[in-house]
């Protein structure tokens, strides 16, 4: 997963969100999105990640 540090991603869904994988450790993946707004998102796990995140 550290692969996965400071890759550019977005949402499936709306609302479309774009930003950087930002933070991961065993339990959590902080993402930064600057696209529409700053804000970061914490996943508690790597499948609610992968479900609603995709890479560019």
């Amino acid at each position: 997963m550290d692969e996965w540090l400071n890759k550019p991603v977005k949402t499936k869904e709306r609302p479309k969100k774009r930003g950087i994988v930002e933070y991961i450790d065993d339990q959590y993946i902080v993402v930064f999105f600057t696209l529409p707004r700053k804000e970061r998102v914490i996943f508690s796990s790597k499948e609610a990640f992968l479900n609603k995140i995709e890479f560019v």
